[in-house]
């Protein structure tokens, strides 16, 4: 019965699940990998929340008193935060005030996402033989995605509770936006111009 609850629930979600002509194999890969993107959503908020962390520290001991010096603080906070691995990320948040009830929730989802990143294709291979192997899988998969989307929600007031003790301004949406989109614009013009690099091919020059 519960099987067949978390089936239902699913079905709720992805009604396109119920599609006879579906190859459940496919599935599976789109839905690991939807649940490792959620992964990457809250290892960017922990990158977010040393950035700001760093930039409030350096405004409290007085380090930052200009828009340059705020505007390189940030900067270097953000290359250090996106430099540390997952665990260390999670860690380094942990001793932040806001953040320290949240040790146990970094941990598992630590746990499970080197799981997922090392162990899920190989360990949970025999499964794909089945149809219900592949729903028990699609279950499972969702159950962790459902739990690092929680995760993602307990950091946000966290977040602006960090924010107000520092005395740091409110992100300004409208300037998100513009770098969202300019960030956008460009992929589309080196993908037009055959110029674009992924990230690996980047990293290796």
């Amino acid at each position: 019965m519960r099987s067949e609850d978390a089936k239902a629930k699913l079905l709720v979600e992805f009604p396109e699940l119920g599609n006879p002509e579906i190859i459940f194999q496919k599935e599976v890969f789109a839905h690991f990998g939807l649940a490792f993107l959620k992964f990457g959503l809250v290892e960017h908020s922990l990158i977010n929340v040393l950035t700001f962390w760093s930039v409030g520290e350096g405004v409290r001991t007085g380090k930052i008193r200009s828009r340059l010096t705020w505007e390189s603080a940030f900067d270097s906070g953000y290359e250090q935060a996106v430099a540390l691995t997952f665990g260390n990320l999670t860690k380094k948040v942990c001793s932040i005030a806001e953040f320290s009830d949240l040790r146990s929730s970094f941990a598992d989802a630590k746990r499970l996402r080197d799981y997922f990143a090392h162990h899920f294709m190989r360990d949970e291979a025999a499964y794909f033989e089945s149809e219900e192997g592949c729903w028990l899988l699609l279950t499972k998969i969702a159950e962790v995605r459902h739990q690092v989307l929680r995760l993602e929600d307990a950091l946000k007031p966290r977040f602006e509770a960090m924010r107000e003790r520092l005395k740091l301004p409110r992100q300004d949406e409208s300037q998100l936006n513009e770098l969202l989109a300019a960030y956008y614009r460009e992929a589309r013009e080196d993908i037009a111009a055959g110029s674009a690099k992924v990230g690996w091919e980047k990293n290796a020059l």
